[in-house]
């Protein structure tokens, strides 16, 4: 392999085999508008002279010691499996140009043979020249190489953008003349690249190391693993080759993990930064400054192993926690009020008491009544103490329920007023038309869904995770806000028309029907599924009106209910 070479030089070495290695992360490009690689990829050879140079930049191979010519991708993966999916998708609308018009020929007039391509990018006696992660890898030939669309299903971040670089590529040939598809052929094959080569982990990690202390455009976590990789080799007394390897097996599973996951992979390390370092600094400092502290090498190499496979855990703990996110109102309740501050003690709950979820049940509930009170509140605080909570806990189940019991009570400061401070924002504030409210809402129809035994609405629902516009919940005023039937006082206005007593939770395409009507000609739109309006409904068909009179009656008993079950 050359040190300076061509994409097509490249995968035309004889019997040359490409993988990814597990430990890396999955194939990442993205198509959209604010993240669009693969769309940038295909602006960048539309715009390009087939007369100049196209540099694709650098390539850093591991090569494997066991299997001649067959070389793992450390650095360019990305780019690589790009351009494996783009000459897949080109050689597939060639041989359905030729089916239907014949053959194809050239700008030269020479006939373009499609089998040699497929030869040199694809495969060569039915073995594939490139296979990307394990575990992304059965769906990368099924549906990249077979075409198989019906049976690949993705079942991961990563394979969803496979399936979406595949369709943008096929998009782009559908509707090219045959002589652009040509010319984007002869610019990736004839594009610049320079490569290099180590010939064990040690070398690899040391390079890939000095590459990211330069600037590399990584993310936190493959940083971080590149520090952890490198580190681990400078500490060792003994074989760093098996030390690494068990590091790489790790992060295989972590990224892995990652794909399956709504969070983003630096935003679970952060969480998992806060959960078992500091707060302070961002986690690639932390565990380098951490890392400082300790002199003695076999301790360093402990911490190092320790922290991969807890961050590993993590990984798969936020799994759960996200599953938990739809149907547990305990778990779900702290992550909708707050989920930077939720996340690392849940993640700390799940390390010590992964096979009891009574005993994290129970403290997501007390968490719940705190973080009501620090946002639902007619004061300025600024201190909450629970990601050091997170961070200090050491599974001692009744030290820790011991301790929120009084900060529901009386915060974190001495010198708060918790309890009244809340009820003051209910009671004396007259302004709840705040997205926030959304909330209390939610939890207030599914108390009176409890109390007529009645299923609640789920979190899942409640956070329409069915994006589907017509069942977002929204916050509707009861009497509207610019009226076509009467004129408000000012009194009305400041006191009445936004308090909660006069909001009502419901969905958008209920709410697009009220306009600006008297609610008392619209009573069929509150005979609902949601009890909060049927309660609406009844004192419109008694008293005939929707006045101060009503607007207070509903408000005193929003706010019963908020006392008792926030313990106010």
């Amino acid at each position: 392999m050359e040190q300076e070479t061509t994409i097509k030089k490249l995968f035309h070495t004889d019997g040359i085999q490409f993988a990814i290695p597990s430990y890396q992360r999955a194939y990442s490009w993205e198509y959209d508008r604010d993240k669009k690689q693969v769309q940038q990829f295909i602006s960048d050879i539309n715009e390009q002279d087939i007369n100049k140079k196209y540099f694709l930049g650098h390539f850093l191979f591991e090569k494997d010691k066991a299997i001649e010519n067959k070389y793992w991708v450390i650095d360019g993966q990305q780019r690589l499996t790009t351009i494996v999916i783009f000459f897949s998708c080109l050689i597939r609308e060639l041989e359905e140009r030729e089916k239907t018009s014949g053959k194809i020929f050239d700008s030269n007039g020479d006939e373009i043979k499609i089998w040699r391509i497929k030869e040199n990018y694809i495969e060569v006696e039915r073995k594939y020249k490139f296979s990307t992660v394990s575990y992304d890898n059965p769906f990368f030939e099924n549906l990249v190489y077979e075409n198989n669309q019906t049976s690949s299903v993705c079942d991961s971040a990563s394979t969803h953008r496979i399936k979406k670089a595949k369709e943008v590529f096929e998009k782009h040939f559908k509707s090219a003349e045959t002589t652009d598809i040509l010319n984007w052929k002869k610019i990736i094959d004839n594009a610049v690249i320079t490569t290099f080569i180590v010939t064990d982990k040690i070398q690899a990690t040391q390079i890939f190391a000095f590459q990211n202390d330069r600037g590399k455009d990584l993310t936190t976590l493959e940083k971080l693993k590149a520090f952890l990789m490198h580190k681990i080799y400078s500490v060792t007394d003994g074989n760093p080759e098996d030390l690494i390897r068990n590091i790489e097996t790790e992060f295989s599973d972590i990224y892995r993990q990652a794909e399956r996951l709504s969070f983003e992979e630096d935003r679970v390390l952060n969480f998992h930064n806060i959960a078992y370092i500091s707060s302070e600094n961002n986690p690639l400092n932390n565990v380098k400054s951490k890392l400082a502290e300790i002199n003695d090498k076999p301790e360093k190499e402990k911490w190092i192993k320790e922290f991969v496979h807890t961050l590993k855990e993590t990984f798969y703990s936020i799994e759960v926690i996200e599953d938990k996110y739809k149907y547990d109102n305990a778990i779900a309740d702290i992550l909708l009020l707050d989920k930077d501050s939720a996340m690392p003690l849940l993640i700390k709950l799940y390390h010590y008491h992964r096979n009891n979820e009574d005993h994290i049940i129970n403290i997501a509930k007390n968490v719940e009544k705190i973080f009501f009170k620090l946002i639902y509140k007619s004061a300025d605080y600024r201190t909450n103490s629970i990601p050091t909570i997170a961070r200090k806990y050491n599974g001692n189940i009744d030290s820790i329920e011991k301790e929120l019991k009084g900060y529901i009570k009386n915060g974190f400061q001495e010198w708060w007023d918790f309890n009244n401070n809340c009820k003051n924002y209910f009671e004396i504030n007259n302004w709840h038309y705040v997205s926030r409210m959304k909330y209390v809402l939610w939890k207030y129809e599914n108390y009176l869904r409890s109390q007529n035994r009645t299923r609640p609405i789920s979190p899942h629902e409640f956070i329409n995770k069915y994006e589907e516009k017509r069942l977002e919940n929204t916050i509707d005023h009861i009497t509207p806000q610019t009226p076509n039937f009467t004129k408000y006082t000012d009194e009305f206005k400041n006191r009445h028309l936004n308090n909660i007593g006069n909001l009502v939770l419901m969905v958008w395409g209920d709410n697009s029907e009220k306009r600006n009507k008297n609610p008392v000609d619209e009573i069929d739109l509150y005979d609902s599924d949601y009890y909060s309006h049927k309660e609406i409904r009844d004192i419109l068909r008694i008293k005939g009106k929707w006045e101060e009179e009503e607007i207070k009656q509903r408000r005193d008993k929003i706010i019963k209910f908020i006392m008792g079950n926030w313990e106010l």
